[in-house]
């Protein structure tokens, strides 16, 4: 795999707002600017256990996950054996470029760094420690580390929050293939002057097919009782991406609000649970 030092993420064209259906604005979430010490490059990839193992989803019932049933499936899923495992949380510069704060900006992933979708141009959530003006990458890499797609986008945030973004509103974005393990890498370009500052979170992805008898009941079934399918499936991005929705229409809802702090828990990012989900303007740059 290709080993980059400060990562030109590129990625999708148009983001859709999760919280305001709009043109113009959307939801996108990523974790701030913080040590030094973790500064953005590609690592050699490690070492992985010889005898980790994809846990087959169980089939679906009617009864709605909790915490705790949650727990073991979205984190049992693996990056490739050769790959290099994502990471969830970026760090950055102390400067003027990019202000700090008690929390980095994080992707919202399982800890394994692997995620499971069923849709050809998936929603992706950050979580960003601070409001944002800033040129953000987006890139969409193959296995082996080969650039597939790459979008830079000026991003603007009122405030701190979980922010999306989707490739599905951008026709040139690829559609990931069944069976198959994508990487992706969302950067902050916090200097547009040096490179060494940018601020970087990545992770894995990969596309599986239903069973028909599964899709049917997916079909039939309204948004709220879709998340107990998509969690007995192991559809982390799917999941997240119906609750967010949900609690974007109804924003009063504790039970809604009850079951967002139960994933984000169960997968290790509790500290982020009660942050709102915020709009986000995305600006395609174009290059002269």
């Amino acid at each position: 795999m290709a080993l980059k030092s400060a990562l030109n993420i590129g990625a999708l064209s148009l983001i859709l707002s999760l919280e305001a259906v709009a043109a113009g604005s959307f939801l996108i979430p990523a974790e701030a600017l913080n040590s030094p010490a973790n500064i953005v490059q590609r690592a050699s990839p490690p070492q992985l256990p010889l005898n980790w193992q994809t846990v087959q989803p169980p089939e679906p019932s009617g009864s709605r996950p909790n915490s705790q049933q949650l727990e073991p499936a979205w984190n049992s899923f693996q990056p490739p054996q050769d790959g290099v495992p994502g990471r969830r949380e970026g760090g950055g510069t102390r400067g003027l470029e990019c202000p700090t704060a008690t929390t980095a900006l994080t992707a919202l992933i399982p800890q394994s760094t692997m995620g499971q979708t069923i849709s050809a141009k998936p929603t992706f959530f950050y979580y960003l420690p601070v409001a944002i003006d800033k040129t953000v990458q987006f890139e969409l890499a193959d296995e082996r580390d080969k650039t597939l797609y790459k979008k830079s986008f000026r991003m603007v945030t009122s405030r701190a929050g979980v922010v999306s973004v989707s490739l599905g509103s951008d026709d040139n974005s690829p559609a990931l293939e069944v069976g198959k393990n994508y990487q992706w890498y969302f950067t902050i370009k916090c200097n547009p002057k040096n490179t060494t500052d940018d601020v970087l979170v990545s992770g894995w992805i990969n596309r599986t097919a239903l069973a028909p008898t599964v899709k049917t009941e997916l079909d039939r079934s309204s948004d709220l009782t879709k998340l107990s399918i998509f969690a007995q499936q192991n559809l982390w991005y799917e999941y997240l991406a119906t609750l967010a929705q949900l609690r974007i229409e109804s924003p009063s809802d504790a039970s809604l609000a009850s079951q967002w702090s139960a994933v984000l828990n169960s997968v290790e990012l509790g500290k982020i649970a009660q942050e709102p989900l915020v709009a986000s303007e995305l600006t395609p740059i174009t290059r002269k």
